[in-house]
């Protein structure tokens, strides 16, 4: 049952971060940064927080009791994710979406889901069990892949009509390398929660019949997503100043951005807190099997929404079979993920 639970709470995180950024399609008289800032402090500093001192009374005195060690890990590790962010949307502007996307989420799905199991459980690899999810692993980059090409045939015939020119290209190695780092940086999120553990251990003894999954893991989550704004802050900060688009939070007609970046970040705090219910429940691998299947749903979602806003909308046909194909893959993956997490129990 729980392998179930942890599942469904996975595949909701995936959603949640998948559907966040299709907000930003309703802020387009803002810039990048100046939605991206405001998302910033609401979701990783403001509503984390807010959740976690409510959670836990004595939110500082369970930090206490855990090894500085560990504190500053989770925090490097959340530090390590923001920063992977930034070289994210800066991969994406070099390499184009389609490629620079399918690079990176297949790094950060082998990265942040392989780490943890040969941390956590090395001799699980060579189980039947262990076996099955690395096949989903493989499945999962599969999956990306063939998608990456259905992004790639979009755009080339995209911009071989002049329908849309949305696509600077620029040297491809560096291009690779910013991909590169962005995927093994972004994996980090993952990784601050697994090695974060200890405190969800401290926090659920202070807690005792009180407590929750959410609950237990939210001091987790405030330190790492507050590492995870510094490099956020700094970047969108530099970018506000550089090209002046500050002066557009005053601009008539963009009130209501507010309030949609307050709820792009509770859509991404909710995410938050249900990959780690979901990793909660699923035993030692729960860093790796949750992880899967939070990438591929995350990556079905994002894509759904792109066919609902119109992004498909002059592709060709082996284009969208493509895309159809990739995301068979990735829900085979998910159910790899689960068999693969019931022969282990």
């Amino acid at each position: 049952m729980s392998t179930l639970i942890g599942i469904a709470a996975a595949v909701a995180s995936g959603t949640c971060d998948g559907s966040y950024g299709a907000v930003m399609k309703l802020t387009k008289k803002w810039e990048w940064e100046n939605i991206w800032i405001l998302f910033s402090v609401i979701a990783l500093v403001i509503l984390p927080w807010i959740f976690a001192a409510w959670s836990v009374p004595e939110l500082f005195g369970v930090y206490r009791k855990v090894a500085w060690t560990v504190l500053l890990r989770i925090f490097l590790f959340g530090a390590g994710w923001g920063l992977g962010s930034v070289f994210f949307g800066l991969g994406l502007y070099m390499l184009g979406m389609s490629l620079g996307y399918t690079v990176m989420m297949g790094i950060i799905a082998v990265t942040g889901s392989l780490v943890p199991m040969l941390v956590t459980n090395p001799d699980s690899v060579m189980t039947i069990g262990g076996l099955v999810i690395i096949s989903a692993m493989l499945v999962t980059i599969g999956g990306v892949t063939v998608c990456g090409f259905a992004g790639m045939i979009r755009d080339r015939s995209i911009q071989k009509n002049k329908v849309e020119q949305q696509i600077r290209y620029s040297s491809f190695k560096a291009g690779f390398l910013v991909c590169l780092l962005a995927g093994i940086f972004s994996a980090m999120f993952n990784l601050a929660f697994h090695f974060g553990m200890p405190i969800a251990q401290v926090t659920s003894a202070y807690l005792g019949d009180a407590g929750t999954v959410f609950k237990n893991n939210s001091p987790i989550w405030s330190l790492a997503l507050l590492g995870g704004f510094i490099p956020n802050f700094f970047y969108c900060g530099y970018l506000l100043v550089r090209t002046g688009s500050w002066q557009k939070y005053g601009q008539p007609g963009t009130y209501l951005y507010w309030l949609w970046g307050i709820f792009m970040g509770g859509i991404f705090i909710s995410g938050a807190m249900f990959y780690g219910a979901g990793a909660s429940n699923l035993g030692k691998l729960g860093t790796t099997v949750g992880w899967l299947v939070f990438i591929a749903t995350g990556i079905l979602i994002a894509n759904l929404w792109g066919v609902i806003t119109g992004e498909w909308k002059f592709a060709p046909s082996i284009a969208r079979l493509r895309m159809v194909q990739g995301s068979l893959l990735l829900a085979l993956s998910i159910i790899l993920v689960g068999l693969g997490n019931y022969l282990l129990e």
